[in-house]
C-alpha cells in the first residue's frame, strides 16, 4: 500500500511538466570537414604512426616528411580546383603571394645549397680515402695530403654548422574561409619539411633538441582544423621523445651525416697520433659512411626539387582563381 501511495504523486508530477521539457536535448551536429582537411589529417597521422621519425632523423624518415608535404600541395592543388574565390580571399591570396610562397620557396633553395655544400664535403673526403686507401704504409706524401684534406674538410663544417637554423613559424589556427584553410595548410605542412629537413642537415652542438624542433607555433580555436591539431601533436611527440632520451641537437642531424662526420674525425685523430696501423679500418669506414651518406643526399634532394615544383603549382592555381574574379 506504501509503495503505491508514494508513486502516485510522482506520475501526476510528471504529467504536469511540459514536453519540451522532457524531450531530449538536441545534441549540436559536428563541424563538417572539408576534402583538405581529411587528407591533409591522414598523411599526418601516418607520419604519426611512424614511430621511428620520433627519435631518428635517418634520410627514409626524412623522406616520408617530405612525402607528406609534397602530397599536401598536390591536395591543396587538387581543392583549389574546386574553390570559387570570394572577394573575402583577396588578403589572404596577396599575403600568400608577397610572404608565404617567397618563404616556401626560398627555404627550398637554401636546402639544396646545403646539400651542395654536403656534397662537397664528400668529394673532399672521397680524397682522402683515394690518397690512403689500399696502402699497407702510406708515403709521407700521402699522409701530410691526407690529413691537410681533412683540416680543410673541418673547417668548411665549421662555416657549414655557424649558420644558425630558421625560427619557426606562427599558422592562424582559425581559417575565415576554405581557401584560407588550404594556403594554411600548404605553408604548414611545406615550413615543417624544411625546418626538419634544414636541422637536419646540419652539426650542432649547442643548442638543445627540444628547443630547436618548435616548428609550427599557432593560436588555437575551437574551429581549429584537425590537421592543424594533428601537426601540433606530431611535434609533440617528437619534443617528448627528445626529452625522454635526452638527446642533444646533434641527434636531429642527419643520420647518415653524423656517421661520416665521426668517421672522417676518428681518421684524423689516427693521423695526428701516427696510429697508421689501424688506418686501414678508419679509411674502410669512412668510404662506407660517405657512400651512405650520397645516396641519402641524392633521394632527399630529388624530393625538395619535387616540393618546390609543387608549390610552383599551387601558386597556378591560385593566379587561375585570381583571373576568374
Amino acid at each position: 500500500m506504501w509503495k503505491g501511495l508514494a508513486s502516485t504523486p510522482c506520475r501526476s508530477l510528471s504529467l504536469r511538466i511540459p514536453a519540451r521539457l522532457l524531450a531530449s536535448p538536441t545534441v549540436a551536429p559536428l563541424p563538417i570537414r572539408s576534402n583538405f582537411d581529411q587528407q591533409v589529417s591522414e598523411e599526418l597521422n601516418c607520419l604519426e604512426g611512424a614511430s621511428e621519425f620520433t627519435y631518428t632523423s635517418s634520410a627514409t624518415c626524412l623522406v616520408q616528411v617530405l612525402d607528406a608535404s609534397i602530397a599536401t600541395q598536390k591536395i591543396a592543388f587538387d581543392s583549389l580546383a574546386n574553390v570559387t574565390g570570394r572577394d573575402s580571399d583577396h588578403k589572404a591570396i596577396d599575403e600568400y603571394f608577397d610572404d608565404d610562397s617567397t618563404e616556401m620557396l626560398d627555404a627550398c633553395n637554401n636546402l639544396s645549397e646545403k646539400v651542395e655544400i654536403i656534397r662537397k664535403y664528400v668529394e673532399s673526403l672521397r680524397v682522402v680515402s683515394h690518397l690512403l686507401d689500399g696502402q699497407v704504409e702510406p708515403s709521407a706524401m700521402a699522409l701530410a695530403r691526407a690529413q691537410d684534406v681533412l683540416e680543410s674538410c673541418e673547417a668548411m663544417l665549421r662555416r657549414f654548422t655557424s649558420q644558425r637554423p630558421a625560427h619557426g613559424t606562427t599558422i592562424v589556427a582559425c581559417h575565415e574561409s576554405e581557401l584560407g584553410e588550404i594556403l594554411n595548410g600548404s605553408k604548414a605542412m611545406a615550413l615543417m619539411a624544411c625546418r626538419f629537413l634544414g636541422l637536419s642537415l646540419s652539426f650542432r652542438s649547442k643548442h638543445g633538441l627540444c628547443r630547436s624542433t618548435t616548428v609550427i607555433q599557432y593560436r588555437r580555436s575551437p574551429t581549429s582544423s584537425s590537421w592543424l591539431s594533428s601537426l601540433h601533436e606530431l611535434q609533440r611527440q617528437v619534443k617528448v621523445e627528445g626529452e625522454k632520451h635526452k638527446r642533444s641537437s646533434s641527434s636531429m642531424t642527419l643520420e647518415e651525416l653524423r656517421e661520416t662526420v665521426m668517421a672522417a674525425r676518428d681518421l684524423r685523430e689516427k693521423l695526428k697520433s701516427g696510429k697508421q696501423s689501424k688506418l686501414g679500418v678508419a679509411v674502410e669506414e669512412l668510404k662506407r659512411s660517405c657512400g651512405e651518406l650520397e645516396e641519402g643526399i641524392d633521394v632527399l634532394e630529388g624530393r625538395v626539387k619535387e616540393l618546390y615544383k609543387t608549390l610552383i603549382h599551387v601558386r597556378m592555381a591560385l593566379l587561375g582563381i585570381l583571373s576568374q574574379a
